[in-house]
């Protein structure tokens, strides 16, 4: 009986310490603008993130920009004071510009676990309502999109946002495709007269699944 009672004891106290890692849980939309609290799971409590999963590809005559989205559970940060967790989306890009150059190309970097979650040139898992920057005149008033934080892998000083929504594919109903919006930069220019200008033009761009 004494054996019994200690191994209860040990295994509620087991359980006691794994929820207050992840407690509260808390839904990355609707705690969207409020200050982190210790210890909470941020999570996608709607599955917003999951819809854009997977290889997306834009292309205009020779113009192509290819995206690579994943999506990371309960991950661990700490920002300056707090540790908390958070689901987030993470991905990486190519863009090859209208004259068929291979400008960038960061998508073998997808996969390489070398690579530190947070160092992705995608990241982020901010969801905005449809009423928010930048404007969408044909979004549904209950329309959720998603905004990431889009790096410029040659000129690392740049940084944009990327905001996105899934729409019907044009000629399958049955299946959406990406509308994307870069736009947004800010910059920590190295140099006087260093270049603001981005490698991926800003602008509208609708990718389709791979």
């Amino acid at each position: 009986m004494l054996i019994m009672k200690k191994t209860i004891l040990i295994i509620t106290l087991i359980l006691a310490l794994g929820c207050k890692a992840q407690s509260p849980i808390i839904s990355i939309y609707d705690g969207n603008t409020s200050p982190r609290t210790e210890n909470a799971y941020y999570k996608d409590t709607y599955n917003d993130f999951d819809r854009f999963i997977g290889t997306w590809k834009f292309t205009n005559g020779n113009q192509e920009l290819t995206i690579i989205l994943k999506k990371s559970l309960m991950s661990l940060f700490t920002y300056v004071d707090k540790t908390f967790y958070e689901d987030i989306m993470y991905g990486e890009y190519q863009y090859i510009d209208e004259n068929g150059n291979e400008l960038v190309n960061t998508l073998s970097s997808i996969d390489d676990v070398s690579i530190d979650l947070y160092d992705h040139q995608i990241l982020g898992n901010r969801i905005i309502p449809y009423k928010l920057l930048p404007r969408c005149e044909d979004c549904l008033p209950n329309e959720r999109r998603i905004e990431l934080y889009f790096s410029d892998y040659i000129k690392d000083y740049i940084r944009a946002h990327m905001v996105l929504r899934t729409v019907p594919n044009q000629s399958n109903s049955a299946i959406n495709d990406i509308e994307l919006v870069v736009t947004g930069a800010y910059f920590d220019i190295p140099e006087e007269g260093a270049s603001t200008v981005p490698t991926i033009p800003y602008g509208e761009y609708r990718l389709i699944k791979q």
